[in-house]
């Protein structure tokens, strides 16, 4: 959508400050509004920017980019946000980032990079595509027909490899019949979050083209934003009959009969904003993590619904290094506060930025992904 689908939406924020804070307890919500302290960086503020653009009131200039593009658009602030534009304030935020592209002012300089690098290497590290899948230590046989596909993600493929891993080393384990593919290219959600909506477009036909030739049935996916673009972006999966699973879903079912070792040890979970506040997962990373025995779960203050971000999405890691770890410090130390030694996520882009503020803040916490948790134990 762009700012004209959405122009009667534009109209109905009151600047009630209600989407500031937390509502159960007044505790910080937004990150963006944290962090600069204007209006324009709150929710608030940036639903009456669109409106004044969208009515030729504003002016496009370098202020107004930065403030549109410095938020994780983590959907806290819609969450607490108690008036009906609450369900629109996404793609009230998403649909200023393409005007602002379109307009020829967007996005941030480190973002244009993405459109570049997927166009020429399917990916946005600019990491060679031939070696998507060198992440496999034991390369499986690639098939070209399966029912159900891992689609392993940028992040996972090139970075947090540890992940991929592990979830393949799940899914041997309980001898499924799935397939990796060696033709799977970025979903598209790093474009899709900065605006680059016309970048966007040759990925997406791509990838549904591939599905569509092996035969695909069920989609997982250990990647939080990779499931949230699926799940939400690729409106046709659900006309060709593709179910789209977040890997914790998809292991809950496959998992509830299994012996699984016992640990003994505390942990604490963040949520991931793709799969939480934007997907409405927020019960099964839990169970998965209460279903290894021996494992004590500590919630921190900020959970749910209410998850403090870990400040990496969005756009923000790229083109706010800085402050995007500032913010997974601030939940570093939230998690330090239940006595756990180790913080559970279940998205590779968290676990990359989270991982960065335990290093830079010297944080004992040890990170690690809940496939590679339950890897461990199956």
């Amino acid at each position: 959508m762009d700012l004209k689908d959405l122009k009667d939406w534009l109209y109905r924020c009151p600047k009630c400050n209600s989407c500031k804070y937390l509502y159960k307890d007044y505790n910080k919500s937004c990150p963006s509004g944290e962090k600069f302290r204007w209006e324009t960086y709150w929710g608030s503020g940036r639903v009456w920017m669109a409106y004044a653009l969208k009515n030729g009131e504003l002016e496009w200039s370098d202020s107004i980019i930065k403030a549109i593009f410095a938020c994780p658009t983590c959907g806290n602030c819609a969450e607490q946000c108690e008036q009906e534009i609450k369900d629109h304030l996404i793609d009230i935020f998403e649909a200023l980032r393409a005007e602002a592209v379109k307009s020829g002012y967007g996005p941030m300089p480190e973002q244009k990079m993405y459109a570049q690098f997927a166009a020429e290497k399917h990916n946005p590290y600019n990491e060679k595509h031939e070696e998507r899948t060198s992440w496999m230590p034991n390369p499986i046989t690639m098939k070209d027909n399966a029912e159900i596909l891992y689609f392993v993600g940028c992040t996972s493929s090139y970075r947090e490899k540890e992940i991929a891993n592990a979830t393949l080393e799940i899914l041997k384990k309980l001898n499924l019949d799935f397939t990796v593919s060696k033709d799977e290219w970025c979903c598209g959600s790093p474009l899709l979050r900065t605006g680059q909506i016309e970048d966007v477009k040759n990925l997406i036909e791509h990838n549904i083209e591939l599905f569509k030739k092996m035969g695909i049935k069920k989609i997982i996916t250990s990647c939080a934003g990779c499931f949230r673009t699926l799940n939400k972006d690729y409106t046709d999966l659900k006309d060709l009959g593709i179910e789209i699973q977040h890997i914790s879903d998809f292991l809950l079912e496959k998992l509830k009969d299994a012996d699984l070792k016992e640990m003994g040890v505390k942990v604490t979970y963040h949520d991931p904003c793709h799969i939480g506040r934007h997907s409405g997962i927020f019960d099964t990373p839990r169970d998965l993590i209460k279903s290894i025995p021996g494992v004590d779960l500590v919630e921190m203050k900020r959970i749910r619904e209410n998850a403090w971000c870990c400040g990496a999405g969005g756009g923000v890691k790229s083109a706010f290094k800085d402050w995007a770890v500032e913010i997974a410090i601030e939940r570093i130390k939230e998690a330090e506060e239940t006595g756990a030694s180790i913080l559970l996520s279940s998205c590779p882009f968290c676990h990359r930025n989270l991982n960065d503020a335990i290093k830079k803040s010297g944080s004992k916490m040890k990170m690690i992904d809940i496939v590679e948790l339950l890897q461990e134990q199956i």
